[in-house]
């Protein structure tokens, strides 16, 4: 297998060889969905004609047309899901198996509800739960999946989102049993109310507030445990020190929680961050911008050390 060093490297000889194909696809696209909007105008012009009878043959030709529309559309939704479907495998997959060769992607995939509730990271009931690009592998001997994950809430007053962003969970030791919460310091997620314990949130064990002794990642954070001797066991001052930094460098407020022998980490993005851009696979500085999100998950799990919690 050649190999390639760096990220230029990587797009020199992994993505530029796509570079002319994707072109011609997304052309091909382009060129439908131009054809459905001219015929469909047509349809319409001629059917107004054909009303106020300046045009005997319009209602003909404006079926005619309404039919050239209609497989345009077709046509032109064939085209970009097959483009959407080609970037995914051809450009992110490749990203991620670069990256790390063991891992396996599944686009449409993406973590399950049942993770998500288990974090305790987000304790607010969604009304909706969707994600994709979903990727798993094992680094430095832990094991771990991730994807872009979002959710939100709607009632009577409105709609408001929870979270959207990068969501992984880490498997580690089984003997870790309780659950450990790092909250950022204004979104501590314990209940204001009666209500909000037993109507809007989901349910958590009881916790206690953990002091970890460092002033400036508790200006960030606030911890709460089930349990104070394994919150201590976990949260050594160099993982805390290096969680305040990932905080700092990405400037994004990154919870993280240890529950029933898992870690969660949530990383906030309001951007879809794994989705092609107008530009598409010819945009080199949004194809440097999925690689070096891809490499973050790695990283992150590297510099938690969470090898040390096997």
């Amino acid at each position: 297998m050649e190999r390639v060093k760096d990220f230029e490297s990587f797009y020199t000889v992994k993505i530029q060889p796509y570079v002319d194909v994707f072109t011609k696809n997304e052309q091909s696209a382009t060129n439908w969905k131009k054809f459905s909007l001219l015929t469909g105008i047509g349809a319409l012009g001629s059917f107004i004609l054909f009303h106020f009878k300046k045009f005997p043959s319009g209602g003909l030709l404006a079926t005619v047309m309404l039919l050239m529309s209609i497989a345009g559309i077709y046509f032109f939704t064939k085209y970009a899901d097959r483009y959407i479907d080609d970037f995914k495998e051809k450009i992110i997959g490749q990203i991620i198996t670069y990256i790390h060769p063991a891992a396996v992607y599944k686009p449409m995939g993406f973590v399950s509800k049942k993770e998500y509730r288990a974090s305790g990271l987000f304790r607010r009931k969604f009304t909706h739960f969707d994600g994709d690009d979903y990727w798993e592998s094992v680094i430095d001997g832990v094991a771990f999946h991730c994807s872009e994950i979002e959710s939100s809430y709607s009632d009577s007053t409105g709609s408001e989102s929870i979270f959207k962003g990068l969501f992984f969970t880490v498997k580690l030791n089984t003997v870790f049993r309780g659950g450990t919460y790092i909250w950022a310091k204004d979104n501590v997620q314990l209940p204001g109310s009666i209500a909000d314990e037993h109507y809007r949130m989901y349910a958590l064990p009881e916790v206690k507030k953990y002091q970890t002794g460092q002033p400036l990642f508790n200006k960030a954070y606030s911890v709460y445990t089930t349990n104070a001797a394994e919150a201590s066991a976990i949260l050594t001052g160099t993982m805390l020190d290096h969680m305040l930094l990932l905080r700092q460098k990405l400037k994004k407020e990154i919870v993280y929680s240890f529950v029933a022998g898992r870690c969660y980490v949530a990383v906030p993005f309001n951007e879809n961050l794994l989705e092609p851009t107008h530009n598409g696979i010819k945009d080199k500085e949004a194809i440097r911008n999925y690689f070096y999100t891809i490499l973050l998950v790695f990283n992150i799990i590297k510099k938690l050390e969470l090898n040390r919690l096997k």
